[in-house]
């Protein structure tokens, strides 16, 4: 090994020395308590609260099996993505992208015409006003205008 892959690999080797010293670290603090006030939570008790017991009480033999049936459904998950993207590449080789992917039609005769009706389209028969307005009961009645008289421009003497 060269010098420069040997520093490369002490360096990897204390990060991850680093990283497994601060999850064991990490593992024995405590996490602060959480009271339920109504319905809301809060770090902070309040008069009539509740407090959470937010701990994993599954024994260490249990959480060892949910974490093998992760890593195995995770495994699998993996292997069944892989199917999937070969059996897509497989069928993308099988069609050439210059032909549809619909069945071929018959051939036709030179006297058969082929049309497409296209049904009209229905208008609706009512349409959306312009603005919505509220009117109260008894306000349909529009109020009689009266004409004014006209006020004469007085001219300055």
């Amino acid at each position: 090994m060269t010098k420069a892959a040997q520093r490369t690999r002490k360096k990897g080797t204390r990060i991850a020395t680093l990283l497994i010293l601060l999850c064991t670290v990490s593992s024995g603090l405590q996490a602060q308590n959480v009271y339920k006030c109504g319905n809301t939570y809060s770090q902070t008790p309040c008069p009539g609260a509740s407090t959470l017991n937010l701990n994993d009480a599954r024994e260490p033999t249990q959480k060892l099996q949910m974490d093998d049936a992760t890593r195995r459904d995770a495994k699998l998950a993996d292997e069944l993505e892989k199917t999937r993207l070969a059996q897509e590449k497989a069928a993308r080789v099988r069609l050439p992208a210059t032909q549809p992917a619909t069945a071929p039609t018959p051939k036709q005769s030179a006297n058969t015409v082929v049309s497409k009706i296209t049904p009209k389209r229905i208008k609706p028969k009512h349409h959306k006003p312009d603005a919505f307005i509220a009117l109260v009961p008894g306000s349909d009645k529009q109020p009689v205008k009266t004409k004014r008289a006209k006020k004469k421009a007085t001219l300055p003497e």
